[in-house]
């Protein structure tokens, strides 16, 4: 049995769509449909209930949104049992980072994650993630700035998904910029 600490949210039921039992899911990555084939979860009471979307069940209906139907929701009554809930995915479909640095997860799924500095102990949040041509770089709050941080394993040395936390390194010359 999956728990709830074996998951990552990848996104959040956020209404019914019809009759047939259709949910509209707010996310801000594309995991559901690179994943549709695998079960995904959503925690009712407190534990993670495994959901199959359906055949052909997956949708894109705008940029943050998809519309999902689910095998065995098949009502408008049974589709709203679901709002509000997160949706989540097993941990162990996304690799930590690699030996080599990359993440072979979706990097977006990093926001709002909490930021660890290693050096200072110092925390703060991931605010956002941006792909300037291939080079990531992540907007960090901490010591009460915003600071500019490259993806690489030069500074980010761990991604906790359990504890939604990233371990970074932040030379002083990056801190001294901001």
């Amino acid at each position: 049995m999956i728990r709830t600490e074996d998951c990552i949210p990848v996104g959040k039921i956020i209404k019914s769509h019809n009759l047939q039992g259709e949910v509209v899911i707010f996310t801000e990555n594309d995991l559901l449909e690179e994943y549709a084939e695998e079960p995904v979860f959503i925690s009712l009471e407190g534990a993670p209930v495994p959901f199959f979307i359906a055949n052909e069940g997956i949708s894109v209906r705008n940029r943050n949104t998809y519309i999902v139907k689910f095998d065995f929701v098949d009502t408008l009554e049974q589709a709203e049992r679901l709002i509000g809930h997160e949706v989540l995915l097993p941990k162990n479909l996304f690799p930590e980072i690699e030996e080599d640095g990359e993440a072979d997860v979706d990097i977006e799924t990093l926001k709002e994650f909490e930021v660890e500095d290693e050096r200072s102990g110092r925390t703060g949040r991931l605010l956002d993630v941006a792909d300037y041509s291939g080079n990531v770089v992540f907007t960090i709050a901490i010591w009460d700035k915003e600071i500019l941080l490259p993806f690489s394993e030069d500074y980010i040395k761990r991604i906790d998904f359990e504890e939604k936390k990233l371990i970074v390194f932040i030379p002083q010359e990056i801190i001294d910029l901001y």
